[in-house]
């Protein structure tokens, strides 16, 4: 049976090239493509790929579209994997992509033989990092782990439901919808748990959430 794919990246001719090179293989069929994270979702519900091919800027360069769109599609469909796929390996965003249930992120200046080797591993149930990615990411992790927090808890039991919504990659909006309360509240609660934990990134306050167990 092929490997079904589903290409999404809001640039057209990249969408194109990418479906060139994948359908020269015999065992992996294009099913759809998808240029907004909200086209995503929509696609990948129809669909049910067997592999999202994810960009991770959809719509003017923010890392959010991807990001919100692989949380999304991961929710809607637990057996599917998404591969976020971008020119960029900061490891904030590796680390919100993996979060976010990504089971892999590649740069988008790796070789044809890479990319199709990687949406073979996805599709046996592997997960991969590219190897530019790889050291920053866990750099990041174990000054995370070693960065010296508080013993006590600094956080009280609102906030720590916004940042399980923050974890779970939720934007202020979602957060104030979840929780019934004005996006304006929401933004506030976020901004003050970064200034508590010290951190300057949401994917911070992510990885802080896993260690603390809020996502079990």
């Amino acid at each position: 049976m092929a490997l079904r794919i589903l290409l999404v990246d809001d640039h057209e001719v990249v969408r194109a090239g990418l479906r060139a090179v994948l359908e020269a293989e015999a065992d992996i069929e294009v099913v759809g493509e998808a240029a907004s994270a909200a086209e995503a979702v929509e696609r990948a519900a129809a669909l049910k790929p067997g592999v999202v091919l994810l960009d991770v800027r959809l719509g003017g360069g923010d890392d959010v579209g991807g990001i919100h769109a692989c949380r999304e599609i991961r929710s809607l469909l637990p057996e599917t994997r998404v591969l976020m796929f971008s020119s960029y390996g900061e490891r904030e965003t590796v680390l919100s992509s993996i979060l976010a249930g990504a089971s892999g992120y590649l740069t988008k200046n790796v070789g044809r033989p890479q990319l199709i080797a990687a949406l073979r591993s996805l599709e046996r149930g592997e997960s991969l990092l590219d190897p530019s990615v790889t050291k920053p990411l866990l750099d990041k992790l174990v000054e995370l782990s070693t960065s010296g927090r508080k013993a006590d808890d600094p956080l009280s039991a609102r906030e720590k439901e916004v940042l399980q919504l923050v974890a779970r990659g939720y934007t202020n909006r979602e957060i104030a919808e979840a929780l019934v309360i004005s996006e304006h509240t929401a933004r506030n609660h976020v901004t003050h748990i970064l200034d508590k934990l010290g951190f300057s990134r949401r994917s911070e306050a992510a990885a802080y959430a896993a260690k603390l167990g809020l996502l079990d």
